[in-house]
């Protein structure tokens, strides 16, 4: 008997070193090269370890039966990769969509209790822009212009106060501080003087910082705009005592809560004009208004 060409296959793992198509092409390789030689179909073992077990198999490629036997079983076990690969594809999509979801709640969460709050003073309700809201609609308030004591902030006060309890304070040595409204001591736009100065207050959400820059209508690069305005604060009258500075908003109106135009003063508000010596001119005007505008990060 001639001897067929010998080829040895070893069947290992097919999943981790993808052997399976190597096999397919050498198969293919012997039968259609012609390399089948005789009708021998035996096969050959290598030799019994210790324990008496076969180590591996070989195969001798001259039998069609045989070969068509291994290409069988190599698709069927290429199917059920591929069912497996396929299963497996469905679950990575699924997950990489919770991932998202839960990416989205992370990004949500890590908004709560972040953002920066600030008063625009002259309006009822806050700008509706760069994720701005509206917290509270107030009045502009402060101690009046000819007391002495009291602070000098201005104030945004709610149209709905609480109490104090019945039995605030137990004593009191000397008069307690004053709390009057706003009036405008000008008029420009929408109000006129004397008329009452509306406020609110502004929480933007997407922000961690806020700022004031005086004698500017426009914001620096990366900030955003909220308003912008003109600086108000108390007339520099030498027997009135000191305010704040405040930017009003450049489109500012008038309470209606209040009678208009009664002059009944209070905290009351002037524009700010530049005086020229410490403060160089140029680039300063001397008597220039001074604008204002509040920025965002």
């Amino acid at each position: 008997m001639s001897k067929g060409i010998i080829t040895t296959v070893h069947f290992g793992d097919f999943c981790h070193k993808m052997e399976n198509r190597v096999l397919i092409t050498v198969i293919l390789l012997v039968v259609t090269s012609g390399g089948c030689v005789g009708d021998n179909k035996e096969t050959e073992t290598s030799p019994l370890d210790s324990g008496g077990e076969t180590k591996g198999r070989r195969l001798l490629l001259n039998d069609p039966n045989t070969l068509l036997k291994e290409i069988e079983a190599l698709q069927r076990e290429m199917t059920s990769l591929k069912s497996h690969v396929t299963t497996m594809e469905t679950e990575v999509t699924t997950q990489r969509t919770r991932i998202l979801s839960l990416e989205s709640q992370l990004s949500s969460r890590s908004k709560q209790g972040t953002g920066s709050i600030y008063t625009v003073w002259g309006k009822k309700a806050c700008p509706a822009l760069n994720d701005t809201t509206t917290v509270y609609s107030g009045i502009t308030g402060g101690k009046p212009f000819n007391e002495v004591g009291g602070g000098v902030d201005t104030l945004c006060l709610p149209h709905d106060p609480d109490d104090a309890p019945r039995d605030f304070p137990t004593s009191i040595i000397d008069s307690a501080a004053h709390m009057y409204g706003s009036e405008y001591q000008f008029t420009y736009g929408k109000f006129a003087g004397n008329d009452d100065v509306p406020c609110a207050m502004c929480h933007v959400q997407s922000s961690g910082s806020v700022m004031m820059i005086p004698a500017k209508n426009t914001c620096p690069s990366g900030w955003n705009m909220q308003y912008h305005g003109y600086l108000v604060t108390d007339n520099d009258n030498s027997g009135w005592y000191a305010f704040d500075f405040v930017c009003l908003h450049g489109d500012a109106e008038y309470l209606t809560e209040g009678a208009r135009q009664h002059n009944l003063n209070g905290h009351i508000l002037y524009p700010v004009t530049a005086v020229c010596g410490s403060l160089p001119c140029p680039p300063y005007r001397n008597g220039q208004y001074i604008t204002c505008v509040v920025c965002t990060l």
